[in-house]
């Protein structure tokens, strides 16, 4: 074969490869299209109650008492468990959820503006002829700047309770320390719908929850919690605060009886625990969220 021709397939070759390689490039894993964002130091506060299901004035006074210890030892955000008003499973939730904003909701905000501080919590919300799971956050001056409805709301157990919400409502928000986005229990068992607040530019993902079992299994219930949450973390690279109830004994429906473990976490975006609150106790969980440079 001549010389030239083989030459001038080469040349051929190369610029062929060229051209692919110009418009190639390795897809991003996603620790690296969603890197820990930069943000400011955070003190967090995880407040893990006996809620007593279906006792409003109770659970509001236990609110009361988390937010006045809160703000005793500085906290930026109080963050609350899954329907912290009634509790999850509460049998007559669609009968007595409150609308938002509401009379529940509005002791919130009085209490966000009374410590200065960010309050996040979950509350059944009524609107019109349906009822949600839904959780809110709220900023210093007492505005409610997110509000998200539960999506994956375990229907076969719940279905009589309240609604499921869109999948596609899942919303962030900026603040003062950065960019955080919140979701509600069960749905963080879809990884997609964290990995949504992740890729919306979040560094902090806010999930209350309600972790319940038969009182028997409450050890494996906080294991399994644990590991859930540093789950949730690692597979999106995102701080998770995450607090749930403890005991707070459910009084009806297919799970009477069953209770909640606690140990409510902060998880860093590895997957490793931060911090993590009482097994079968009430607590106020405090930790300082190091700034990102």
């Amino acid at each position: 074969m001549r010389v030239d021709l083989l030459l001038d397939s080469a040349k051929v070759f190369l610029g062929l490869s060229c051209i692919f390689l110009a418009g190639w490039a390795p897809s991003k894993t996603l620790a690296e299209a969603n890197p820990v964002r930069p943000h400011r130091g955070l003190r967090v506060a995880l407040a893990q109650l006996s809620i007593e299901d279906g006792d409003l004035a109770h659970n509001m006074e236990l609110v009361r008492a988390a937010a006045r210890e809160a703000a005793r030892q500085h906290a930026d955000f109080l963050n609350f468990p899954e329907a912290v008003d009634y509790g999850w499973l509460y049998q007559h939730a669609r009968r007595d959820a409150l609308p938002i904003p509401g009379k529940y909701t509005d002791l919130l905000s009085d209490l966000a503006r009374q410590y200065h501080m960010w309050i996040s919590a979950g509350c059944l919300e009524r609107d019109g002829q349906r009822v949600y799971n839904s959780a809110v956050i709220i900023d210093r001056q007492g505005r409610i700047v997110v509000k998200h409805r539960k999506i994956d709301t375990l229907a076969w157990l719940t279905q009589d309770l309240y609604d499921n919400a869109n999948p596609d409502n899942i919303e962030t928000v900026d603040t003062e320390f950065g960019r955080i986005g919140l979701t509600i229990c069960a749905d963080n068992f879809h990884i997609e719908y964290p990995r949504s607040v992740a890729e919306q530019g979040a560094w902090l993902l806010i999930a209350p929850h309600g972790f319940a079992a038969p009182e028997g299994e409450l050890q494996k219930n906080s294991v399994e919690y644990k590991t859930h949450i540093c789950g949730v973390a690692s597979k999106t690279h995102l701080w998770v605060v995450a607090a749930d109830a403890a005991m707070a004994r459910v009084k009806g429906g297919a799970w009477k009886d069953w209770l909640h473990s606690g140990c409510s976490i902060v998880a860093r975006p590895d997957g490793s625990v931060a911090a993590m609150a009482k097994f079968k106790e009430p607590d106020l969980l405090v930790y300082d969220i190091p700034a990102e440079p």
